[in-house]
């Protein structure tokens, strides 16, 4: 499990997410869910369209729709709220995929409407304890575990993509998480932001800072401002404890083609739909997979110990 995470807006979480998604599921065959966690939905309508998010939430399969019913006793297995076959890639198509390749990778959403603040509002007043204000988080904490837990071996990856707020969904994932992805802007307010978020949430909060299972990804990198003071802001961020991943995603108009899918049935080529920066989202991919790969390792090392 992986949270896509920062508090400061505007730095492309939600991009960021989709990018994962789509290199993981098609260049590593991953079978990936991603859970939108932000009451924007940005990632959702990115996967779904906004007719298919409409439809999604119609039809009683988003993650308000799972918080909702936890306050409730007609509660089902989170699985059931997943939309399957959600890629906008035509290579991942499955009428495109030749009848072998059935270890190709899949993409699967738990999508989030507008409307999920204000269900988490009431789960937090149903699971308010007089005298225990962590009450609602440790709840939503064994909830959000639980369900994670239903997809069992049928998903290798599950992303979670935060808001830019401490909400309780998102501690929720942040303490369940195996590693946490930032995306950050080479500005100074970005480093602040950036380590206010782990000292006060990560460490000081929820006791989950943990500088290997962390990793900084500079995004909509651009050759305007001051070079002298993007790099001090790199330097700054390094020096401060953080480890950054050597990839960086830059600026592109193509990040407007990303988030205006037109219906759900509609998909681009890998290329096409990244045109200049593919090369950046493949390493961005193949990185990740190898941050994983090593955590993993070192999960197996210390439960050897």
């Amino acid at each position: 499990m992986v949270s896509i995470s920062n508090l400061k807006g505007g730095v492309g979480k939600s991009t960021t997410t989709m990018m994962l998604a789509d290199a993981l599921s098609l260049k590593h065959n991953a079978r990936v869910v991603v859970v939108d966690l932000d009451p924007q939905a940005n990632v959702s309508q990115m996967l779904l369209s906004y007719r298919g998010l409409q439809t999604a939430r119609n039809t009683g399969i988003t993650l308000t729709d799972w918080v909702e019913s936890l306050s409730q006793s007609s509660q089902t297995e989170f699985f059931t709220y997943a939309s399957p076959g959600v890629s906008g890639l035509h290579e991942l198509n499955p009428k495109s995929l030749p009848q072998y390749a059935k270890d190709s990778g899949e993409l699967s959403l738990v999508p989030a409407t507008p409307e999920l603040r204000f269900a988490e509002l009431e789960f937090d007043h149903n699971s308010f304890q007089t005298g225990n204000p962590a009450a609602p988080t440790a709840r939503m904490i064994d909830c959000l575990d639980r369900g994670v837990k239903s997809f069992k071996g049928s998903v290798d990856l599950v992303l979670f993509d935060c808001p830019p707020a401490f909400s309780t969904l998102a501690q929720a994932a942040l303490s369940i998480s195996d590693a946490i992805i930032s995306p950050t802007l080479e500005e100074p307010l970005g480093a602040w932001s950036l380590k206010a978020f782990r000292d006060f949430g990560l460490d000081k909060t929820l006791r989950v800072w943990d500088p290997e299972r962390h990793r900084v990804l500079f995004t909509r990198v651009s050759r305007k401002g001051a070079l002298d003071e993007r790099r001090e802001v790199r330097n700054n961020i390094v020096q401060a404890g953080f480890h950054v991943l050597p990839v960086a995603v830059k600026d592109s108009s193509y990040a407007h083609r990303w988030v205006q899918k037109p219906a759900p049935e509609s998909r681009k080529r890998y290329a096409s739909k990244y045109g200049p920066v593919r090369r950046s989202v493949t390493e961005l991919g193949d990185e990740v997979a190898v941050f994983l790969g090593k955590l993993s390792v070192r999960g197996e090392l210390k439960n050897g110990q």
